[in-house]
Formats: structure tokens, C-alpha cells, sequence
């Protein structure tokens, strides 16, 4: 596997990880141990996340971490280097979230923030230079300690615009102490409009089966279309398209130039030559009976190898889909607890962290220097999914706080009980947003 087929194969493990970890327990769907579901940060609400946020925080974090800390980060992001992490993040960031809304495609909006704290000096040239030229993000200089109020309106007014209005705030006064000297944020914002659209006047209300047994009435989109799907052992996958984006004008001319040379050398699916535009799908997996979903998700979520594996059995058929509207915000408070629990930990270190590369050394005391060490303090995220007959609108931000007869072979796919979503850009493989439905009334 070459480095950039790796370091895709990471994003998507993280994505897995996430899934599995925000997943309702079994025992949830007896009504018990609901505890154990809320520290999981689940039970019976419905769950959101852009794990290509999620993943684009901690490779910058990554770009000013040292020794251990970068050691560990690169391990749990599955990266074979810094360096291929960071050509991975650059490319998801110019050709992956680029915006094709021009082109007919999806609109989407991705960029990061940096705002340090006047004390500290700044950030260091090497670290402004890959937020910069990676994940597009813009440093600016606030005063955490003498105006927190301020520092925080300026984070929040930048989230809000970023993600087209969708997501208000990400940080509170109560998030700002005396630890605090950084905050690092990303935004990802994605509407797209189906390929094949919904037809508003077939949407009804129908009955939808929780994990708790109780029965709530969303309205349910229906209709008969030729989709890909694939029918495995407990449960079912179908892909819906977004409307593909192309890619620019020039890129398409280059594209037509390098056929020839294509065929005698191949670029992986995640690293193409060329901008081949991007090609956005929803994935919908739906178990077999209402309470299978934990049993499902532990499935799905095993490897990457085997989520491509089911990716690549699906087959174009007529499909009977009924699926519930929804629209899902969720907020994870401190991702810290979760990342921590699935094996990232030093960075939040407050004696282990080495974040050095961040900021710049305004002491040439070093005693003093190490006395005031850089880590991660909290790591929030929030999501919010919207889907309906015309498409998805959905946003995601990440920031880290240092009737009839039945047509022949037709498929039925009635998603009445809890089911689990992928959105993908197809091309690169990239997870964009993923999340559980465990009740669309909510």
C-alpha cells in the first residue's frame, strides 16, 4: 500500500472508531444501562460528526507536535509520517472540500481558525506556514486572559459564518481559564441536492420503531428507483447520490491531455493526478431487524477493508426506499474524554504533551519555558444533518482548546428502525459526515 493510500485508510479508520464508539450499546435496546450510552455520548438520541473535521484538527495539532506526541498522533491517525499526513490533509482540503456549487455540484465550505493569545507570542513561522498552506486556516491574536468575552464572540461569529449560519456558537466564556492559550478550529459545510431527487407530493407519515420500543411518526420520503444497493447478512446498504461537481475547466482539459499517459500509470483513488472533480454519496445502512443495530455497527465498523469490501457488492437495482426525514444537532462537548479513551492521550498531557512547534519561544529562559507547557485542554465538536426530499444540508465544526404490485427484483429498503449514514466523497474515499438515527422526531 503506498503512503497516501495509507494515510486515506486512516481517515476512514478514524471515522470507524468514531462511529463504533458513538454507537447505542445492546444494551439499549432493552431500555437498560442507559448510563453507559450518555458516557458514550448516545442512549436514544440521534448522532452526528464530520469525521474529516474531527481528523483535520488533530493533523494540525500534529504539524506543532514533537517526539511521543507526534509519534502517538500519527499512529492514531494512521499516517505513515508527518509528511504524508500533511500532503494527505492538503489535498482533502483542495480537492475533496473544494466547492463545486458553480459547476452544479455541492456547496461546500471548509477552513480553519487559529487564535492565540498575545502572550505567547505567536505562532511559530513552520506551524503558521501548514495551517496556512494545508488547511487554509488564518491565525489572529487575542487576549484569553484579559478579555475573554471578546476572544470568544470572534471564534463564535467566525464559526457561525463559516458553516453558513448553521452552527452559532462552539465555545463559551466558561471554556476560557488560565490554561488557555490556543484555540484551534475547523468548519466543514455541505449542501447537496440529490440526483435523483424525492418527490414531495409521495412523503407521509409513518410509524418508526426506537431501540426502546416506542413508536414515533416522522415523515417518510418513498418511491421506487434505480439505485445502488447491496443485501448482506443482517443487513442492507443503499447509496444515494448528491449531484457529482466538476471540476474546473482547466483541470478537465488537463484530465483529457493525461488519458493516454493514465493508462500506463494510475493514481491511487486517493491521490489523483488530476482534479477529477467530486462525486458525493449518502450511505444508508439499515440492519435487518430494529434491534441489530450495535450488531451491525460492530460489522461495518471492523476495518476499512471491510467497508470497502461492501461498498464494492453493491449492484444497481430497482429499489422501494422509504426513509425518514431527519435533521440531527449534536454537540460533543469534549471530545477529549472519547479520544483519550480510544488511545490519544498525550496530547492533553498537562506534563507529557510536546507541543513546541506551535507557538514560538518568547523566553530564552527554558526552565521558565517548561513551565508553561502547550497542550490540549478540550477538544469540542458539532454537527448538524439536515435531510429532506431535495437533498442534505450539513455542517460540522471541530475545535480544540489548548401501495401496488411489486415490480420484479425489486428491493425493499423501508427504513423504519434505527439505521447509520456515511456521507463519502467517493473519488478519495473521504468520510465527510457519518452518524446513527435512532429517532428522526427528534
Amino acid at each position: 500500500m503506498d503512503a497516501a493510500a495509507a494515510a486515506r485508510d486512516g481517515q476512514t479508520a478514524l471515522a470507524l472508531r468514531l462511529a463504533k464508539h458513538l454507537a447505542p450499546p445492546p444494551a439499549t435496546a432493552g431500555g437498560a444501562d442507559d448510563d453507559d450510552a450518555s458516557a458514550r455520548g448516545c442512549g436514544n438520541g440521534n448522532v452526528a460528526f464530520s469525521p474529516v473535521s474531527v481528523h483535520a484538527a488533530l493533523a494540525l495539532v500534529a504539524a506543532g507536535a514533537r517526539g511521543a506526541t507526534l509519534a502517538q498522533l500519527l499512529a492514531f491517525l494512521g499516517a505513515p509520517s508527518a509528511e504524508v499526513l500533511a500532503d494527505f490533509s492538503r489535498r482533502v482540503a483542495d480537492r475533496v472540500l473544494a466547492d463545486r456549487s458553480d459547476a452544479g455540484g455541492p456547496r461546500v465550505l471548509f477552513g480553519g481558525g487559529i487564535w492565540v493569545d498575545a502572550s505567547r507570542g505567536g505562532l511559530a513561522d513552520a506551524f503558521r506556514d501548514v495551517a496556512a498552506d494545508v488547511q487554509k486556516s488564518e491565525a489572529r491574536t487575542v487576549s484569553f486572559a484579559k478579555e475573554p468575552e471578546a476572544a470568544v464572540k470572534m471564534i463564535n461569529e467566525w464559526v457561525k459564518k463559516a458553516t453558513a449560519n448553521l452552527i452559532g456558537s462552539i465555545i463559551s466564556v466558561d471554556d476560557i481559564n488560565g490554561d488557555v492559550d490556543l484555540v484551534l478550529a475547523n468548519a466543514v459545510y455541505f449542501k447537496g441536492a440529490w440526483q435523483s431527487p424525492f418527490i414531495t407530493y409521495e412523503t407521509w407519515t409513518g410509524a418508526f420503531h426506537r431501540l426502546d420500543g416506542v413508536v414515533t411518526k416522522p415523515m417518510f420520503m418513498t418511491g421506487f428507483k434505480d439505485l445502488n444497493v447491496a443485501c448482506m447478512d443482517g443487513f442492507k446498504v443503499v447509496k444515494l447520490p448528491y449531484e457529482p461537481g466538476a471540476a474546473p475547466a482547466s483541470q478537465q482539459r488537463k484530465r483529457r491531455r493525461g488519458r493516454g499517459a493514465a493508462s500506463k500509470s494510475k493514481a491511487t483513488p486517493s491521490a489523483p493526478e488530476v482534479d477529477e472533480g467530486t462525486r458525493y454519496s449518502m450511505f444508508v445502512f439499515l440492519p435487518d431487524a430494529p434491534g441489530c443495530l450495535s450488531t451491525m455497527v460492530d460489522m461495518v465498523t471492523a476495518s476499512p477493508a471491510f467497508l470497502y469490501g461492501v461498498l464494492a457488492e453493491m449492484k444497481t437495482r430497482r429499489v422501494k426506499i422509504k426513509l425518514p426525514q431527519f435533521e440531527i444537532s449534536f454537540s460533543w462537548s469534549d471530545l477529549k474524554r472519547d479520544l483519550s479513551r480510544l488511545g490519544l492521550s498525550l496530547p492533553f498531557s498537562r506534563e507529557a504533551a510536546d507541543l513546541r512547534g506551535i507557538c514560538e519561544v518568547v523566553d530564552d529562559d527554558a526552565a521558565a519555558s517548561a513551565r508553561r507547557p502547550t497542550f490540549l485542554s478540550k477538544v469540542a465538536h458539532m454537527a448538524v444533518v439536515k435531510v429532506n426530499e431535495a437533498g442534505t444540508d450539513a455542517a460540522a465544526v471541530t475545535a480544540a482548546l489548548y401501495g401496488g404490485g411489486r415490480p420484479p427484483d425489486t428491493v425493499e429498503f423501508t427504513a423504519d428502525h434505527p439505521f447509520t449514514f456515511f456521507i463519502m466523497e467517493e473519488l478519495s474515499g473521504v468520510i465527510v459526515f457519518a452518524g446513527h438515527v435512532l429517532d428522526p422526531t427528534k
